[in-house]
């Protein structure tokens, strides 16, 4: 005769050897019976009381989870009991006073729940009961759910870091590279980035080392408080000295950093930055994109275009892959990739900067364009040119002596257009970076058509009337 033993029964089984480990059994063991030994089954009840895993003693490996009111029994005094308790589909082992490896239970809970050591987690098990005589293993019966209240263990983690390494002089009280989550709560959102520049200092290494300082010790000088690197990717938040460490790729102008505080990993991922990006919106039907561009490839965008209302960057041409707008949740200037909505601008001609290293964007009202210097009589006037949204030159017609002519933005030197290449004859090729004085060879009536969009593409066409 087969019998079955379940929770809330009672019933016999033969004595035989079994070598089956009962952490991993699912189900009550089965035999024929020559001999028999009657069992009980067992009873539990929660505790009621919360497993707070920050705040156990030195040396206190494991934690009541559960109250055993009464213990299975065999009529066999050999027979002993032992127990699993079952979260989610994983059976552990438990002790017979209802406690459990607390690095198991911190396991279960950061796996399932996170850990965020400030929110009380609730959740059902159920127990497993055994007796065993070390041979022969018998399970007595499975518990009703319980609850377990625990509080996962964590890190302390503070609402920003800063990155210290040869990047800025291992000055341990500069904060120019902030590692952090735009403020929000660290434990709901524990993903801390920062993006870095590759220097002369980290090119000449061929490597940006540094360490990362809570905010509450920068400054201090107190390299113990750092969080060390650890193997692959990982990091803890006891400090070994041991500095992170990046290898610069060819061409990499920039690393964003990303810091999991929680999962206690990290990684640096290489920016390098294109050419152009491009402005795209409103005051040309969605339809056209405008090229900003960055001359030195080091993220830093510059175009000069007419707006209308809203526009957003993208950094293809062609398509919309990977757009960039403003951020609904900042102030105007902060750039995202997700969840974005358009920027926006007033009707006007504007100078256009976009900032991709430090995510950021601003528009400069253009309200004037003048030419000026001798052609003028004196470098003390200016003539002013018109925007024409169709041919989108700055135009004028003007009676110019011969001489030297410049062209400035908003009546003042801060910005201005001269010939490129120091060649007072590149009337094709203008540069607003400490640009040569045009020569204007002959006094007469010109037609002047200022095309200005970014640098190595703005020209004048001088046309004599």
């Amino acid at each position: 005769m087969i019998k079955k033993i379940f929770f809330g029964l009672t019933c016999v089984v033969a004595l035989a050897a079994c070598t089956d480990d009962y952490k991993a059994w699912t189900s009550p063991a089965s035999v024929e019976q020559p001999a028999t030994v009657a069992y009980t089954d067992g009873a539990v009840a929660a505790t009621g009381v919360p497993v707070n895993l920050n705040t156990l003693a030195a040396g206190e490996d494991s934690v009541k989870v559960v109250n055993i009111t009464t213990a299975p029994k065999a009529t066999d005094a050999t027979y002993a009991p032992a127990y699993n308790i079952i979260l989610g589909e994983t059976a552990y082992d438990l002790d017979v006073n209802g406690r459990m490896a607390a690095a198991e239970l911190q396991d279960y809970v950061a796996k399932t729940f996170g850990r965020n050591p400030n929110i009380l987690r609730s959740f059902n098990a159920t127990l497993d009961m055994w007796v065993t005589n070390g041979n022969t293993k018998v399970k007595t019966g499975t518990s009703v759910p319980f609850e377990i209240l625990v509080y996962a263990k964590a890190p302390v983690i503070e609402q920003s870091y800063y990155i210290t390494g040869n990047i800025n002089d291992w000055n341990n009280g500069n904060t120019d590279f902030e590692l952090t989550n735009d403020g929000n709560d660290p434990y709901e959102n524990p993903t801390f980035t920062c993006r870095v520049p590759v220097n002369e200092k980290a090119l000449q290494e061929g490597e940006i080392k540094f360490k990362v300082t809570p905010a509450s010790k920068i400054g201090t000088g107190n390299w113990d408080s750092c969080l060390a690197a650890g193997d692959e990717g990982t990091f803890n938040y006891d400090n070994v000295g041991v500095d992170f460490i990046v290898k610069v790729e060819q061409d990499a102008k920039f690393y964003d950093l990303t810091f999991k505080m929680l999962d206690q990993t990290w990684e640096a991922k290489a920016v390098k930055f294109g050419e152009f990006i491009y402005e795209i919106g409103n005051s040309h039907g969605w339809s056209t994109s405008m090229p900003l561009r960055s001359p030195s490839f080091d993220g830093k965008y510059q175009g000069y275009y007419y707006l209308d209302g809203g526009f957003k960057f993208k950094p293809n041409a062609d398509n919309w892959e990977g757009d960039w707008g403003q951020d609904p949740n900042a102030a105007d200037g902060k750039l995202v990739q997700e969840g974005e909505k358009d920027c926006n601008a007033a009707a006007g001609f504007y100078q256009i900067d976009v900032d991709l290293s430090a995510m950021t964007w601003k528009i400069t009202a253009v309200n004037t364009i003048s030419i000026i210097g001798t052609v003028n009589g004196n470098w003390d006037t200016d003539t002013d040119l018109t925007y024409n949204n169709q041919t989108g030159a700055w135009e004028t017609t003007a009676t110019l002596s011969a001489g030297a002519m410049k062209f400035r933005m908003n009546h003042d030197w801060a910005i201005s257009w001269g010939g490129a290449n120091g060649d007072p004859t590149a009337f094709d090729n203008l540069t607003q970076h400490n640009g040569k004085d045009l020569n204007l060879t002959e006094a007469g009536t010109y037609k002047v058509q200022l095309f200005i969009t970014y640098e190595g593409n703005n020209k004048v066409v001088v046309t004599k009337q």
